[in-house]
């Protein structure tokens, strides 16, 4: 079988990316962001037995699975440069237990009766761990894939880059905090470039003859 032909026969990861952030956009922008007061297990009660919560984490959770897939699916596409190749090994690792994580934190308003009267649960634990550990190094994992791959052009450009970047950083370090701030709470918004990173570069990635990782394929 030809390259051609099996570039042609694998999953292509722009499909994958262009879902991938037009669900995180939309499960971004439909997160219930609580009111601010009270400690941090009240916030997270107020965000927890809140309609939107199973419909944002459930946007959040497709996602994960096609950035995960995209990856992936990316890594095996070859031709990539020993740099570009060690960042994306690392990066599929994070995606899939980010994954994972996404997946527990959707079910975490089972448990929301446990802390309705402000106390720490096991539950309250597990998820302040999981969001603060896991959600950060997907955060930089996505910027660093951009950063790695705007700059040799294999995913996206030097344009792309700075949206990859400044998302990925911003929620990283949102993700990293709020269960013990709200001073960087405000960068959620900004960490929906992360979206528009995955549809623009999804987008280049998908069309025929764009980029240097279709014209490696060829």
């Amino acid at each position: 079988m030809s390259t051609s032909t099996r570039a042609r026969t694998q999953l292509s990861p722009g499909p994958l990316l262009l879902l991938g952030g037009i669900a995180f956009f939309a499960g971004g922008a439909i997160h219930p962001a609580g009111n601010g007061e009270g400690s941090k297990v009240d916030q997270l009660h107020e965000m927890l037995v809140d309609s939107m919560w199973y419909p944002s984490h459930a946007l959040m959770l497709v996602a994960m699975v096609c950035f995960a897939a995209a990856i992936l699916a990316f890594r095996r596409r070859g031709g990539l440069g020993s740099g570009m190749a060690r960042v994306t090994d690392v990066a599929s690792v994070i995606a899939v237990v980010a994954t994972a994580g996404m997946a527990l934190h959707l079910f975490a308003a089972l448990g929301a009766d446990g802390i309705a009267h402000g106390e720490k649960t096991l539950l309250y634990h597990v998820q302040t761990w999981n969001e603060t550990l896991t959600n950060p190094l997907w955060g930089l994992s996505v910027a660093a894939l951009a950063v790695t791959g705007g700059l040799t052009r294999t995913l996206g450009n030097p344009l792309t880059l700075a949206l990859g970047l400044v998302g990925g950083l911003a929620f990283a370090l949102a993700s990293a905090t709020i269960a013990f701030t709200d001073r960087f709470d405000a960068l959620f918004p900004l960490a929906s470039l992360i979206g528009i990173w995955a549809v623009v570069v999804g987008l280049m990635t998908w069309k025929p003859g764009v980029g240097r990782v279709a014209n490696d394929q060829c």
